[in-house]
């Protein structure tokens, strides 16, 4: 860690080794400039993630996974004939897209990365804004495409000149959502509550999130509207969701937003047959927080071990990576493992596509012209509808406690996809409500 987060600074006895290097060149009479280039030649991938702060939980394998990068070049990059020391910058973005803006533009202006990636979606809109104006293949992943198209002001015919992401799309989760609730015996009463942050907004848009195919399908929606950042107090919606005897409480939350709502709502005697939420039920730990409580939670599905796909870099399964992970850290697998992976999938093949690591116009064009077969499924950007975007699939799925004595507390199976959005993603097991056995 203290080494993929160190400064630019150069230390007195790096200086003194260069300045020795230089001066020794002269002296045998060696052209200095030959030297130069020799010290250049590392391919510098820059990476921003979110180490600290209230997304961390998503960037949890972000070492793990640039230690597994490193290992795998450790003899280097082969492009174009020629083999490429690989160096990656990890910069640590806070959970801040402002902090994001401040890393990019470091990585981009003084580091001269060749290739900037980031895990962490929100980075995009002022890293992207900065990597658009100066000339960086950027990709990013793991939000949804809509923020990353929208909030910028492009459109999907347009897109970005330098900047790509790989992801699923909100309107597919909402699809996916009611696809499942139509599926299941409700009053078709709906609480929906988000977070005022820009995927909050794209699942919460009236014409493309959630809420746009729930009236269509005949569902009576309560609006819990979106609720700040800093919010601690979630009283007033769950009232309204009471009052109304919501049989689903749906809608973005982070995780310790919502373990403080639903730790209110049990307080409160509220107890919804479904409670289906975009982002806190990611991960095993927000599930564990919530004690027996957590038995049911279901959420979107973008990855999970039991997917039919492979490493491109690896030949590894997404089985082999979850069980590579579990074996070295003792912690149970999470979705953004294998989006993580992929995101070095397409770097690297960006990268090889240029033939020279200098070129960027050769970066970008191996990324626009992409489909390749990844851990996560294919990403296509090569034949999107939506410009600078790679449209992955999404599903459901559902937290289950599992016996006593099992390897970890609860275990995440896949209950409905949708054929068209995601053919690859299996359901291995039935949506179960609430309360039941």
């Amino acid at each position: 860690m203290a080494e993929a987060m160190k400064g630019r600074g150069v230390s007195r006895r790096q200086l003194i080794k260069n300045t020795a290097l230089v001066g020794g060149a002269a002296a045998l009479g060696l052209p200095m400039p030959s030297i130069l280039r020799a010290q250049e030649t590392a391919i510098k991938i820059g990476y921003i993630t979110s180490i600290s702060g209230p997304r961390a939980t998503f960037s949890e394998p972000a070492e793990y996974n640039v230690n597994k990068i490193k290992a795998l070049f450790k003899d280097g990059l082969e492009i174009g004939g020629k083999k490429y020391p690989i160096e990656i910058l990890m910069r640590d973005q806070q959970s801040n897209p402002t902090r994001a803006g401040e890393v990019g533009r470091d990585l981009i202006t003084q580091d001269k990365v060749d290739i900037l990636l980031a895990d962490d979606g929100d980075s995009h809109f002022a890293a992207g804004e900065i990597a658009d104006q100066q000339g960086v293949p950027f990709v990013s992943t793991i939000n949804q495409w809509e923020p990353f198209i929208f909030a910028r002001n492009s459109t999907p015919d347009k897109g970005y000149p330098w900047s790509f992401m790989f992801a699923f799309g909100a309107t597919d989760v909402a699809k996916t959502y009611v696809g499942l609730w139509d599926s299941l015996p409700t009053n078709k009463k709906i609480g929906l509550l988000f977070l005022d942050i820009p995927p909050g907004h794209a699942f919460g848009s009236t014409e493309n999130g959630i809420p746009a195919f729930l009236k269509q399908k005949g569902y009576n929606v309560v609006d819990g509207g979106f609720v700040r950042f800093d919010s601690d107090d979630f009283s007033s919606q769950i009232a309204m969701f009471k009052e109304a005897s919501c049989d689903i409480v749906a809608g973005f939350l982070l995780d310790s937003h919502f373990q403080t709502f639903w730790g209110q709502a049990v307080q409160s005697g509220f107890m919804p047959k479904v409670v289906t939420f975009a982002g806190p039920f990611l991960f095993p730990t927000s599930l564990v927080a919530l004690g027996d409580q957590g038995d049911g939670m279901s959420g979107e599905v973008w990855w999970t071990p039991d997917v039919p796909f492979k490493s491109s870099l690896t030949g590894q399964t997404a089985r082999e990576i979850a069980n590579d992970w579990e074996n070295e850290t003792g912690l149970q697998w999470t979705q953004p493992l294998g989006y993580m992976h992929a995101l070095y999938e397409v770097g690297v093949a960006a990268l090889r596509h240029a033939k020279d690591p200098r070129d960027k116009e050769g970066i970008r064009e191996g990324i626009r012209q992409m489909a390749l077969d990844t851990v996560v499924g294919p990403v296509n950007f090569r034949d999107s509808k939506i410009k600078s975007v790679a449209v992955t699939e999404v599903a459901m799925g559902q937290w289950r406690k599992t016996a006593e004595g099992s390897k970890f507390p609860y275990e995440f199976d896949t209950v409905y996809a949708d054929p068209v959005l995601a053919p690859n993603l299996k359901p291995n097991a039935k949506m179960r409500l609430l309360g039941e056995g």
